[in-house]
């Protein structure tokens, strides 16, 4: 009786992980999905279009990274929705908007590519790599907004998605 039960047991938890591993899966369609329904281009496009885009894929990135079962992954896609976030309102240092989703889709597309060949996450491309660089000092800006603006809100670290 106690194998039965074992048994039982362990083909819930397969299911279980099964079932985890197709939605994560899921989850990295809709962010690849989520920068082609909503293109960013880098020259001749209206900045209100950009912010729109970036719009749609933040609230798309925001949703699906819970879903995303590797850590770290996890952490960087929030990171690139953090950014993307603060591109929205124009204040990732001498980026435009244009520039940060330009780069922000780059870099997304090579990280969902090793992961899913089951490659270690390389490093951030070019241009990424120094905005990820600047985010102590482009939080401090923001941070520095919001006081101006009589907000007490503060932005919470990534650490907790």
């Amino acid at each position: 009786m106690e194998d039965a039960e074992m048994a039982r047991r362990q083909a819930i938890e397969d299911e279980d992980r099964k079932d985890k591993g197709a939605r994560e899966m899921r989850a990295a369609e809709s962010i690849l999905s989520a920068y082609l329904e909503s293109p960013i281009g880098l020259v001749n496009q209206p900045t209100e279009d950009t912010v729109l885009s970036i719009t749609k894929i933040v609230t798309v990135l925001a949703f699906e990274q819970s879903f995303l079962l590797n850590g770290e992954l996890r952490q960087r896609v929030a990171e690139i929705c953090h950014f993307l976030d603060l591109a929205s309102v124009g204040d990732v240092g001498e980026y435009s908007p244009a520039e940060v989703g330009f780069l922000a889709r780059s870099e997304t597309r090579m990280l969902l590519g090793a992961w899913a060949r089951g490659e270690e996450l390389p490093d951030s491309i070019e241009g990424w790599g120094e905005i990820r660089r600047s985010r102590a000092e482009i939080e401090v800006r923001w941070q520095q907004k919001l006081r101006d603006a009589g907000l007490r809100v503060a932005i919470p670290p990534l650490s907790i998605y």
